[in-house]
C-alpha cells in the first residue's frame, strides 16, 4: 500500500533516487525546476533551477551528475548532484524525453521524440553530442544493456522497440512491441537470462521480451494506461496505471500481476529507493 504522499511543484512528471538512495529527485513539467527529497522524512531538501520545463531524469552511476531533458528547449541539462546547481545545457534533437547512462558512466542515450531519433552523449570531458541515430516513430523511453553496448528504445508511436548498437551508431534491429509502449526495464528472469519488460499504455499489458532472441516472451495484463516500470531486488516489478490511478504488482519468476496499490491522479514516472521502506 501506500504509505505517504508528498506535495511537489506544479505537475511532477518524473522521479529517479541518487544510485545511493539518500535522495530522490522529482521533475517538473509546469514549472523550470526540479525537487530533491529526503526519503526518510518525505521532506523537500532543494530545488534546482534547470531553466526550463523538465520532463525526465537519470543519474551517472558514481552519482555525481544528473541528467534531465528539457523538452521544450531541445536539451539537456547537466546537474551537479552535491552542490545541487545546473553545470550546462547541451542540445540535443527535438523534443527529447527520455535519458540513460551507460554503466561506465561515460556515455548518455537520449531520446528526441519529434526527429525519430536518440542522441549519444560524450560525458567526458564534459557532456557532448557525438551521435544521432535513427529510431522508430516517437521513441520515448531507453533503457541500457549491462555491458553498455545496446540501447533498447521504446517507439511510442511505432508499437516497437528499437535495439540500438551504442558503439556503431546505428539501430541493428526491432522489436514487436505492444500498442504505445512507454517505459521499459531489463531484468533478471532467475536463470541469469536478461529480459525486457515494457509498460505499453495503449494495450493495459506488460510485455516481456527476450533481447537475445528478439522474441516475446510473455504478455501480462496490467491497468488501463500502463506507462512506468521500474524492477526491485526482490524480483518484482511495479507498473503505473496513468488511467486507473493505480500501480500494478507483477510478480516476475511466475509471469503474473499479484496486486494492485491505488495512488493519485495519473501516475507517470515511478522509482525504487535502495534504502528506502
Amino acid at each position: 500500500s501506500a504509505y505517504g504522499t508528498v506535495p511537489t511543484g506544479e505537475q511532477p512528471h518524473h522521479v529517479a533516487a541518487t544510485p545511493d538512495g539518500a535522495e530522490f529527485w522529482v521533475t517538473l513539467y509546469k514549472e523550470n525546476r526540479l525537487q530533491v527529497f529526503d526519503p526518510k522524512t518525505l521532506q523537500e531538501k532543494a530545488s534546482v533551477d534547470v531553466g526550463g520545463s523538465n520532463d525526465d531524469i537519470t543519474f551517472d552511476p558514481a552519482g555525481k551528475r544528473a541528467y534531465v531533458s528539457l523538452g521544450a528547449a531541445n536539451a539537456v541539462a547537466v546537474v551537479d548532484v552535491a552542490s545541487k546547481k545546473l553545470l550546462k545545457t547541451v542540445k540535443v534533437g527535438t523534443v527529447p524525453h527520455g535519458l540513460k547512462v551507460t554503466p561506465d558512466g561515460k556515455l548518455l542515450v537520449v531520446t528526441n521524440t519529434a526527429d525519430n531519433t536518440v542522441s549519444v552523449l560524450n560525458l567526458e570531458p564534459e557532456a557532448s553530442v557525438k551521435a544521432t541515430i535513427k529510431t522508430g516513430a516517437d521513441p520515448f523511453e531507453v533503457t541500457i544493456s549491462e555491458d553498455g553496448k545496446t540501447a533498447y528504445v521504446s517507439n511510442f508511436l511505432g508499437d516497437s522497440i528499437s535495439v540500438v548498437d551504442i558503439s556503431a551508431g546505428k539501430t541493428v534491429s526491432t522489436m514487436k512491441a505492444g500498442r504505445q509502449p512507454a517505459m521499459l526495464t531489463l531484468e533478471d528472469s532467475g536463470s541469469g537470462q536478461k529480459l525486457l519488460a515494457v509498460a505499453n499504455t495503449g494495450s493495459a499489458e506488460l510485455w516481456i521480451l527476450d533481447p537475445a532472441t528478439r522474441k516475446l516472451v510473455t504478455r501480462i495484463p496490467v491497468g488501463q494506461g500502463a506507462h512506468g516500470v521500474v524492477r526491485t531486488p526482490s524480483g518484482k516489478l511495479y507498473v503505473t496505471n496513468s488511467t486507473d490511478n493505480t500501480v500494478s504488482v507483477i510478480d516476475a519468476t511466475q509471469n503474473k500481476a499479484v496486486g494492485t496499490i491505488p495512488v493519485a491522479n495519473n501516475p507517470n514516472g515511478l522509482a525504487f529507493l535502495p534504502n528506502g521502506r
